[in-house]
């Protein structure tokens, strides 16, 4: 008993038990011992990908399948094969998803897959797109710092890491000063695969310096140098503070800078003093740029006096208390003369002496035109080094004062950047780039404007450095599943120096690591080949000059594949031939192929029971049609196919109705091929050839019938069961008659479709013009003795049979020479000779018969093949050539062998050959032989591979049930199949059969007869009016019972 419990959750554990039930109520459950989980095998590993390769070890990563079955993944088996080889081996099983294969050959080239493993079993294997070559990856030492400055700020951490490549693996050494690099639990170095960190935690100002690394392996050394920068307040300037120009009322102050910086410029000193009767300091000036200051009382306002000609009196410009160093005087009245001084107050309240007069000035409006005047310097090109400071200065005039206005590349430099910073006087103005880079280079402009007039003042600028990135796009054109094509342009700020080269390298998108593909190239184009098909890259191109590695210009991501597509989807399949455990699908071409040709089918199945679907071809699929096999009697399966092209696999096909797989039978379909192989005034000889459809079972014999060609009716010309050869003679036909003919095949469901005979046959004698051959010999010119015997064969043919006439070319043929001739027959001939004297006694031949060698022989079928064995049979030639056959001749040709060897010589229609090679395949044929030679070959249709083929156990059934009276005999004939030949045992109720003179078994290759003479109470069982009998076919691994 079985009952099948639908839905259940994947992944779940559950107990069952089973209740019985009858009209007395439910008895008590049965219950599985272990809980059972729902679930399946998982799906492939994802993508599998090349990590690492040397010269005996490949390093393998993958991805976790996208279903697992409803259980947890235990492992992963990795397996390896010679490349062109199905020879797979397990050569590793792993938790992880990465592994080493080691142990590999130095230059072979292999191929790897990955197998997923849970509790109910391996997936399909997930293959690597592409082979690998066992050989060391060859990778100059490559170390590329990001920037070459780095600033932190004391207490504080700083971490470094700098880009490495190599391989060899290289090793990385790091110094300080030009020293070791001394490693501490607060400084320390950690090495990648493609990178070191430099580690520095809380920093303090000794941690400040020049570091560098090395790199080196095998192919070279590299080195780079990078600079630490620690920032901090100041230390104490240097002292001593120098007194100088002491006064009543001021002191100079001198000194020098402090020793340690912070890490960055001073930007201004404080100064401060301290009475001696107090401990308080008191600030002096917060603001000193400079390393001296003059100390006194300081000033808090100025007083601004004029005084109008020709007046000597001086009167104060403003009442308020002026703190700039400029005031702007109004009222004046327009072409009065006048002069101006200023006069200091300090904050004791004390007045200065009065400044020297300005001179006599006419307030009036003055035009003029701007002027600069720029060291003469800055007319050359001004060359600066990355990361030093370049100042560009100038005096100016202009009436009224002109608007200054700094541009560089022709855009107006912003004023307050953080390293560029412009500073303007009445009449002085200052350009300061600090730190500057490649970019601060360019073409930098004064431009003075007042009504008067523009003035421009151009100074060009180079500053010497790494270059930029080349000008992009970066673009990759041609692409195909392994190669495509780069292109760039020259970087437009090349650093103040000529590109020596370009580097080239490239990064697949799922990883982080660049690789280089070429470290040297001095064109603007490349071709970048060994791409792995489906995998997507990204590309960089990095300018290379004297002064160092400049930044990279990086590509778009692309897509390693050929520009045409995957197919679309081929028709849904359909079926045919449906046994209980295979079905031939076929389906249709895709209507789009995608730009390529069509390399195979990847035929799938899915259970009605389960939710996979599962690949029915191993290799790949060119026809349209497949049989599957192995499937389960009873269980429904859908099909879908999908097509493959140098793109890849495409879109599977909407799935086929379920299809239970069961053994079907039905009438025959119609013979193959029937034609009229002769005829005469009463019979036509027909033959055709079996049925390409038996029906599922085997042909039983063939009806033949006819109707003369104006009568509806058919009349049957063989018995009801048919005849078993595939040829007929119909007698007894009405002489110049006009007949149709058609055949149908029979099997145990009856009879099969007919087929027509192509147009109608009249009964007549068959026509054929006389034919004459001569043989070469006969050609030439024949003499004889007299008295001798001259014996003269030539060959004719022709129907109805011609008449002979032999004549001489200078008269007529003696009547003492004597000739008889009939097709196929024997005969004896004599000559006589005649002269002017007479005629002479006759010479008489021996017997002679009339024949030539025969046609070849009917089609040739194979019957079995073996590992060792191939049976063969055919037909019999449609003309023996008038003599019988003697025997037949079977030739065989190896694959790729040219010639033909005899392998049997029998004279059956049957032929059985051994002696082969397991594996191998071979072509056959056919030869007749009569007493006048061979005839042609006839081939066997198709090569045949010398292979068991190996069957399950049939048992084709008609009736399990069979009823017999007391006195009577009964016969249960049961027909079988089974490859190799089944061994064949009955029992009886459960005990083996015991043969007596009244029961025996008859067993042949294809049935098994049990035969019951005057059945007896006794053939039944004791304890029931009935009684089991049950055949077992056994073959070498499985047992068939029924």
């Amino acid at each position: 008993m079985s009952w099948k419990v639908e839905p259940l959750p994947e992944g779940g554990i559950f107990f069952f038990r089973v209740l019985a039930e009858n009209e007395y109520g439910v008895g008590l459950p049965a219950k599985t011992i272990e809980p059972i989980k729902i679930s399946e095998k998982p799906q492939p590993p994802g993508k599998v990908s090349v990590v690492d390769v040397t010269n005996s070890t490949v390093t393998l990563a993958w991805e976790k399948p996208e279903h697992d079955g409803g259980s947890r993944i235990s492992h992963y088996e990795v397996e390896v094969a010679p490349e062109g080889s199905e020879a797979w081996s397990v050569c590793a099983s792993v938790k992880a998803l990465e592994t080493v294969v080691t142990n590999l050959l130095k230059g072979e080239e292999y191929q790897f897959r990955v197998v997923a493993v849970n509790e109910k079993g391996k997936s399909d294997p997930r293959q690597l797109v592409q082979s690998v070559v066992a050989k060391d990856l060859l990778i100059d030492p490559a170390v590329r710092p990001k920037v070459s400055t780095y600033s932190v700020q004391v207490g504080h951490d700083l971490k470094i890491e700098v880009p490495v490549a190599g391989h060899p693996k290289p090793t990385i050494t790091w110094t300080k000063d030009g020293a070791p690099l001394k490693q501490t639990t607060r400084v320390n170095v950690t090495d990648s695969a493609h990178q070191t960190t430099l580690t520095i935690k809380d920093a303090t100002r000794e941690d400040g310096g020049m570091y560098s690394i090395n790199i080196t392996n095998a192919l070279g050394s590299k080195d780079a140098t990078i600079e630490v920068i620690t920032l901090d307040k100041p230390g104490p300037p240097t002292g001593p503070i120098k007194l100088e120009e002491i006064s009543a009322e001021s002191i100079t102050l001198t000194w020098e800078p402090p020793t340690y910086t912070g890490g960055c410029p001073i930007s201004n000193y404080v100064v401060e003093k301290r009475d001696t009767t107090t401990t308080n300091w008191v600030v002096v000036s917060a603001t000193v740029a400079r390393t001296t200051l003059k100390v006194g009382s300081a000033i808090t306002g100025y007083v601004v006096e004029w005084k109008k000609h020709p007046d000597t009196h001086w009167m104060k410009a403003s009442f308020t208390n002026i703190i700039d160093t400029q005031f702007r005087i109004t009222g004046l009245t327009e072409d009065c003369a006048y002069e101006f001084r200023v006069i200091a107050r300090n904050a004791a309240g004390v007045y200065s002496h009065p400044s020297q007069s300005t001179g006599e000035i006419t307030a009036k409006d003055e035009i003029e035109a701007p002027t600069a005047t720029m060291d003469s310097k800055f007319k050359d090109l001004t060359v600066v080094h990355a990361g030093e400071t370049f100042v560009i200065d100038a005096d100016y005039a202009g009436k009224p004062l002109p608007e200054v206005i700094w541009l560089k590349d022709g855009k107006e430099v912003d004023k307050t950047t953080q390293r560029m910073e412009v500073k303007t006087t009445l009449t002085h103005t200052i350009l300061t780039v600090k730190d500057c880079i490649r970019v601060d280079g360019g073409n930098f402009v004064l431009k003075l404007v007042n009504v008067g007039g523009v003035k421009l003042v151009p100074v060009n600028v180079k500053v010497l450095d790494r270059p930029g990135p080349p000008d992009g796009p970066l673009e990759v054109k041609g692409v195909t599943a392994e190669k495509c094509y780069l292109h760039w342009n020259h970087p437009s700020q090349d650093g103040g120096a000529s590109i020596n080269h370009y580097m080239i390298e490239k990064r697949e998108t799922s990883r982080l690591s660049w690789t280089m593909v070429e470290p040297k190239i001095q064109a603007i184009s490349y071709k970048i080949t060994k791409l792995l098909p489906g995998n997507e890259y990204i590309f960089r191109v990095t300018a290379v000059n004297k002064y160092g590695v400049g930044e990279p210009l990086e590509s778009e991501p692309v897509m390693a594949r050929n520009p045409f597509t995957t197919p679309s989807a081929p028709s849904t399949p359909e079926a045919s031939a449906i046994t209980r455990d295979s079905m031939v699908l076929t389906w249709e071409r895709p209507e789009d192929n995608g730009g390529a040709e069509i390399e195979g089918y990847i035929l799938e199945k899915r259970d009605k029971d389960g939710i996979r679907w599962t690949k029915c071809n191993k290799k790949r699929l060119s026809d349209l049609r497949f049989r599957c096999s192995g499937l389960t009697e009873g269980h429904s399966y859908e099909f879908r196919v999908s097509a493959e092209n140098a793109a890849g696999v495409g879109k599977p096909s909407a799935p086929s109705e379920y299809i239970k797989a069961c053994d079907a039978v039905y009438p025959p379909g119609p013979p193959n091929n029937p034609k009229v192989t002769d005829h005469s005034s009463t019979t036509v000889s027909l033959s055709w050839s079996r049925p390409i459809y038996d029906g599922g079972a085997q042909i039983s014999g063939y009806i033949v019938e006819m109707k003369e060609s104006a009568d509806d009716e058919w009349i049957m010309c063989t018995s009801s069961t048919g005849v078993q050869d595939t040829h007929y003679t119909v007698k007894k036909l009405k002489e110049n008659a006009q007949y149709n003919f058609r055949i149908c095949a029979v099997n145990c469901e009856g009879v099969g479709e007919h087929v027509d005979l192509p147009g109608s046959v009249i009964a007549a004698e068959k026509l054929e013009a006389p034919e004459i051959e001569l043989e070469a010999d006969l050609r030439k010119m024949v003499n004889v003795r007299a008295t001798a015997t001259l014996r003269l064969f030539v060959t004719i043919r022709g129907q109805p049979e011609p008449e002979v006439k032999w004549s001489k070319a200078d008269g007529t043929l003696n009547e003492h020479a004597q000739i008889e001739v009939t097709k196929g027959g024997r005969y004896y001939f004599r000559v006589l000779a005649v002269n002017e004297l007479g005629v002479g006694l006759p010479t008489s031949t021996d017997q002679v018969k009339v024949s030539e060698a025969p046609l070849p022989p009917g089609k040739v079928v194979l019957v079995d093949v073996t590992r060792h064995t191939v049976t063969l049979t055919w037909e019999k030639p449609d003309y023996d050539g008038g003599s019988k056959i003697t025997n037949y001749i079977v030739e065989m040709q190896p694959k790729g062998d040219e010639k033909w060897t005899v392998c049997s010589e029998v004279k059956a229609l049957e032929a059985t050959i051994d002696g082969f090679t397991t594996g191998e395949e071979y072509s056959f044929r056919v030869i007749a032989v009569n007493e006048k030679g061979k005839s042609d070959a006839k081939p066997l249709a198709t090569p045949v591979v010398v292979k068991d083929i190996t069957m399950e156990p049939i048992i084709n059934l008609l009736f399990d049930t069979y009823s017999v009276k007391a006195g009577e005999d009964l016969k249960i004939d049961v027909p079988f199949r089974g490859r190799p030949q089944p061994e064949v045992s009955w029992k009886k109720d459960g005990q083996v059969l015991k043969q007596t003179t009244r029961v025996n078994v008859l067993t042949s290759k294809t049935s098994s007869k049990i035969v019951i003479k005057d059945a007896t109470k006794d053939d039944i069982g004791k304890t029931s009016p009935s009684t089991q009998f049950m055949l077992e076919l056994a073959p070498t691994s499985s047992v068939k019972s029924h």
